[in-house]
């Protein structure tokens, strides 16, 4: 039988129960069993299966703990470095962003590293496994923060958003937002459900998790359906970065 744990420290749960929302699916179709255990300290969560789906189960959870170190630590990282203010949505969303567009590669070269075999502690491996890793995020980060100015003006992130949207790739050619209180949806243009990028920011608003999609998927054109007033600093930098059409919802 295929048995293992993955445990973070409480403080940073929300990325132990990312892994969890990836694994529980999954084990379900192969009848394989979990178990959860907080302490004072720690949360973890157990896994285990037959020894027939021992590889498929370790890839699944080998991606999902990647995923975790790469966009939610990196997240924790660049703020840090950067002392960005929670209640700035430019700068949230500029963090974000940085975060996930050159997240494939840092996944690629985590997920190498990682040995699901053994029970692992998130943070415990972000502490002591991943200077290499690290020294490049500084290096990012170090481009911002060199032009601190940048940070405190909010014309000049918009500017930065330009220049990330202009070397990456359309993903869709039209694009449908719907919020609806402190959730979003995305449609494609045959009104298909898309799995939205998550920022796996400790704390993040529902417009700051549609914006970082939008700016991913960089559509040509975009309608955004509301049943709520939208957060002024959202439609801001929408209109400044895309042509948009806005309908609400009664």
């Amino acid at each position: 039988m295929y048995e293992t744990t993955v445990s973070v420290v409480k403080e940073n749960s929300h990325l132990l129960d990312y892994v969890k929302s990836q694994m529980e699916p999954v084990l379900g179709e192969v009848d394989g069993i979990c178990a959860e255990n907080d302490d004072k300290f720690r949360n973890s969560f157990s896994l285990a299966c037959a020894d027939t789906y021992r590889f498929q189960i370790r890839r699944r959870l080998t991606d999902a703990v990647a995923q975790a170190l790469t966009l939610g630590y990196k997240n924790m990282y660049v703020r840090s470095l950067l002392h960005i203010d929670r209640k700035n949505f430019y700068q949230n969303v500029l963090v974000n962003t940085i975060c996930i567009f050159d997240a494939d590669y840092d996944r690629t070269v985590i997920s190498r590293l990682l040995d699901m075999d053994q029970s692992l502690s998130i943070d415990g491996y972000y502490n002591f496994r991943m200077d290499a890793v690290k020294r490049k995020w500084q290096e990012i980060t170090k481009l911002i923060s060199d032009n601190c100015y940048i940070m405190s003006d909010s014309r000049l992130i918009i500017e930065f958003l330009q220049y990330l949207l202009e070397s990456s790739p359309s993903r869709v050619k039209t694009l449908s937002v719907s919020i609806d209180g402190d959730r979003f949806v995305l449609y494609d243009s045959d009104n298909k459900v898309l799995e939205p990028a998550l920022s796996m920011a400790k704390e993040s608003l529902c417009e700051e998790e549609a914006m970082l999609n939008i700016l991913w998927l960089k559509p040509d054109k975009i309608k955004v359906y509301h049943s709520r007033p939208l957060n002024k600093s959202f439609c801001k930098m929408l209109n400044s970065l895309f042509e948009a059409e806005y309908i609400e919802i009664l």
